[in-house]
């Protein structure tokens, strides 16, 4: 038995609060992340999920979605982007020149964590600004991923501007306390780096990675919220084609659903990875265009 099997029957055996107050600590493009590993006690899929945060979210405001996938037999991955610190190697900043810099370097970020947690393999709820993260990262590292879900994605609604992206955040109905005081300590860590974070999201574009993404085999469903005031869920219809995405769901409700409730919401989006596995497996049940909660 390897070292890596041993610690995962180990964890299989410690509580769900036990295993997310141990945090793991990686050195990235963007700093240190900060990372939890949950193991649930009874797989469904040995491809466990990483969840892509939000602009300003951290592993505690996503705590209860986490419990979620958990007690649905989900391995979950999730991190806290690097506040300060870090920097891109010479062949990463290479790169920039097709993507903004704060973005790409949350994507490293997020190929850092994956790559020294030895995870060959992932399926990912990308969350907001986290769907620009993972859209770069599967284009640059596509053997990596096997299935995305984007829930009120960015980067899918044509031109953006800082000020209406920041209004739109402002007026979510769905936040909760913990949201609330997970974005102030966010923002309080590094206000600098946080602007120019979320002025890369106001004019990142993704729309154009998705085919090819496809193309390569991984699995895409789009799941946005009726009154999503952050990323409107009819400007992302209007860019999203058929070619982009394996689904299409509209909710009801907006930008932070799995946050504000995840009991409905989660079980909701581990449907979508659940349906996303057995069509790459050759199985019925597909995600479809439509509505999925009313």
């Amino acid at each position: 038995m390897s070292a890596l099997e041993a610690e995962t029957l180990i964890k299989q055996k410690e509580p769900f609060e036990k295993q997310f107050a141990f945090v793991e600590r990686y050195d990235v493009a963007g700093g240190t992340a900060e990372v939890v590993d949950i193991h649930p006690p009874s797989l469904k899929s040995v491809v466990p999920v990483l969840i892509a945060p939000a602009w300003a979210c951290t592993t505690e405001t996503y705590k209860p979605a986490i419990g979620i996938l958990v007690g649905l037999g989900r391995r979950v991955v999730a991190l806290n982007h690097p506040r300060f610190g870090g920097n891109m190697s010479a062949t990463q900043r290479e790169t920039d020149k097709n993507y903004p810099t704060e973005q790409l370097r949350k994507a490293f970020n997020i190929i850092g964590v994956l790559e020294q947690k030895g995870i060959e393999k992932t399926d990912v709820i990308a969350h907001s600004e986290g769907a620009v993260n993972i859209a770069i990262a599967a284009t640059l590292h596509p053997q990596k991923f096997r299935n995305i879900v984007f829930f009120g994605p960015g980067g899918l609604i044509g031109h953006d501007s800082f000020i209406r992206l920041v209004k739109g955040f402002v007026n979510q109905k769905e936040v909760t306390p913990i949201a609330v005081r997970e974005a102030i300590k966010y923002f309080a860590r590094n206000p600098l780096r946080a602007i120019k974070e979320g002025a890369d999201l106001a004019r990142s574009q993704i729309h154009d990675l998705l085919p090819d993404l496809r193309d390569k085999g991984i699995g895409i469903v789009v799941i946005s919220g009726k009154d999503d005031p952050a990323f409107p869920m009819e400007r992302i219809q209007q860019t999203v084609k058929t070619n982009m995405v394996d689904g299409f769901l509209s909710i009801s409700g907006g930008h932070g659903g799995i946050g504000d409730q995840p009991e409905l919401y989660m079980v909701a989006v581990e449907s979508m990875l659940t349906a996303l596995e057995a069509k790459s497996g050759g199985g019925s049940s597909e995600p479809r265009r439509g509505e999925l909660i009313k």
